[in-house]
């Protein structure tokens, strides 16, 4: 094979190869502080058992919507069952027994009739005794013992009436602490079966049937099904910087940097000691892309607009901080603002380089 020279060479690879280039221009991008955080959903929030047990059926899966109050999940509730029943049966018990007519205070009604009549009886011997006694007729022993039947009898006779009020009295109090007992069971019943508290979607379910429950462990992760918004960490450095309102360009690995705007709405005024940043909220202020919860975003909150800055297309930027110079020669540059088709370059290339589209 003849050989080609050199120049001509390069001709055919340029040509076979050609690659799309831009070089930087100088024109107005905005300033923004940077932030990075997580999709939540409004109200999202994680459920956590009162009491320990056994999952022994799970109520809901996850996607599944909810409304407040629906039940999740049950756990073991053998022994509350058997405390529910036993409490419930005592209930009844105490109601039937609490009754005028019922079979306590029935008897107790019997024993007074009985008391009363042999206390009516020993009265009347009293009496005609004494007024046998008066007229000079028997004996004092008769006289004593007629008298000793009656005070017997009446003491008897009053302490059925008073055994009749205690009864009711206590019956009544029995009947008012097994409803309470009853009810406290029942509460029992509701703290091992979690409910939602709020209307919403189950984003995920942290336990399967079998596994144990426990009050420090999480068992659900519950959220709105349509209000979503952004947690942003911002550096202690840029807070002051930061106000409600101001405009925010959120960007998702899911959405291939694409960017969608958002508004700052709240700034949670305390710093976490750990990371240094503040906690900030910002809500879609156009129509929402489908996210999820805990997806990661970056975003850049708009501060002000400069009005000539070196920027570059944001699809010439490669692996974060670079840019191609050649067909295979990146450059390490340092970017500033940011908007939704360009970034700003701060250092590394000039108004001249020429960058190759990866």
């Amino acid at each position: 094979m003849r050989n080609l020279p050199l120049p001509f060479l390069l001709v055919l690879a340029a040509c076979g190869t050609e690659q799309e280039t831009t070089t930087p221009t100088v024109g107005p991008i905005t300033e923004s502080v940077y932030a990075s955080g997580v999709v939540k959903a409004r109200g999202q929030y994680t459920v956590f058992p009162t009491v320990n047990g056994t999952v022994t059926e799970i109520l809901v899966q996850e996607g599944d919507t909810v409304k407040a109050g629906q039940a999740l999940l049950r756990l073991d509730d053998r022994s509350s069952s058997l405390a529910g029943q036993s409490g419930a049966a005592q209930v009844r018990l105490l109601e039937q027994n609490v009754r005028e007519d019922g079979p306590v205070l029935t008897q107790l009604r019997e024993s007074i009739a009985q008391a009363r009549d042999r206390f009516v009886v020993d009265s009347t011997n009293h009496a005609r005794q004494e007024a046998l006694w008066a007229q000079g007729v028997g004996s004092r022993a008769e006289r004593d013992q007629r008298e000793l039947a009656y005070t017997t009898s009446r003491a008897a006779y009053n302490r059925a009436l008073r055994s009749l009020d205690e009864a009711r009295n206590r019956l009544r109090t029995e009947l008012d602490v097994a409803r309470n007992n009853a009810a406290i069971s029942n509460a029992g019943n509701d703290d091992r079966t979690p409910r939602s508290l709020m209307d919403g979607i189950v984003y995920d379910l942290m336990i399967e049937p079998g596994e144990l429950a426990t009050t420090q462990r999480g068992v659900a992760v519950i959220g709105s099904a349509t209000d979503l918004y952004l947690e942003l960490e911002v550096d202690e450095y840029d807070i002051t910087k930061v106000r409600p309102g101001q405009q925010v360009l959120a960007t998702f690995d899911s959405y291939g940097g694409k960017a969608f705007r958002a508004e700052i709405e709240r700034i949670i005024p305390i710093m976490d000691e750990r990371s240094r940043t503040f906690k900030v909220e910002a809500r879609f202020t156009e129509e929402q892309p489908q996210l999820f919860p805990n997806l990661t975003v970056e975003a850049n909150i708009i501060l002000r607009t400069k009005e000539k800055a070196l920027t570059i297309p944001a699809s010439y930027v490669v692996d974060g901080n670079f840019v191609l110079v050649g067909p295979e020669e990146k450059q390490l540059v340092q970017l500033g603002a940011r908007d939704l088709e360009k970034v700003e370059v701060l250092e590394g290339i000039d108004a001249t380089t020429v960058l190759y589209k990866p």
